[in-house]
């Protein structure tokens, strides 16, 4: 019988389990700066888009502006063109009694930026539209002590014209244009007048009418009718 002698067994080399771990580690180390990265770039996504949001944000906040000033302009310029409209109305030939109470309501109906518009274009107008307004009433203009001479083919009418209206009378001296008819037989609506004359009334509300015009002798009624009213200088 022999005896042999074994060589001791090799140890199992630990580099592969070293390898391993390496390998695992730069996998982590991969790993993290790779969603570091991704992190990142969503950032940068998120930080462009909240900036392209906070852009169009501006942009809609300075189109509204915009739209809002567009729409402010057309209806100041709607206005003006309403207030001068009624200023070019409103007329020492157009001051008829019935049109100038028509002007005042007018007025009175206007929506604020047109009676402000009204203000600036024709301060006084507006001033004595709104008092004539005020005292509008029946016989608020009209004749006193009138009297009428015929002379041939002529007649003379004398009268003093009076106002009623204290709102009108503080704008100052009024010119009242005054229509006279004559005829032979009593005076009505369907009437013409064979003239007329204006009359200057002061602020203390009278003033003297006298004024000769044309007839054919034969009247027998005569009447005075004022007919148009308007500020003295205006």
């Amino acid at each position: 019988m022999s005896y042999g002698v074994q060589p001791p067994a090799k140890k199992p080399s630990s580099l592969p389990k070293i390898l391993t771990i390496i390998c695992s580690v730069l996998a982590v180390i991969f790993l993290l700066v790779s969603a570091t990265m991704y992190v990142s770039a969503r950032s940068k996504e998120i930080e462009d888009m909240r900036a392209e949001i906070q852009s169009a944000d501006a942009k809609t906040v300075e189109i509204d502006s915009e739209i809002t000033s567009t729409q402010q302009q057309i209806a100041e310029a709607g206005a003006k063109k309403d207030a001068q409209e009624w200023c070019d109305d409103v007329t020492r030939e157009n001051a008829e009694l019935d049109k100038l109470r028509s002007q005042g309501n007018a007025l009175k109906s206007m929506k604020q930026p047109t009676r402000e518009a009204v203000q600036k274009l024709c301060p006084e107008k507006k001033s004595f539209a709104e008092a004539f307004a005020k005292d509008a009433k029946q016989g608020m203009i009209g004749p006193e002590s009138m009297q009428c001479l015929i002379d041939g083919n002529t007649m003379t009418f004398n009268a003093t014209i009076k106002i009623d209206a204290p709102s009108v009378l503080a704008l100052g001296d009024m010119d009242v244009t005054v229509e006279a008819f004559a005829a032979d037989h009593p005076i009505t609506d369907s009437d013409t007048s064979i003239g007329s004359t204006v009359v200057s009334v002061s602020s203390s509300g009278t003033g003297p009418l006298s004024v000769t015009l044309p007839g054919s002798g034969n009247e027998t009624d005569c009447a005075l009718k004022p007919v148009r009213i308007w500020p003295t200088g205006l």
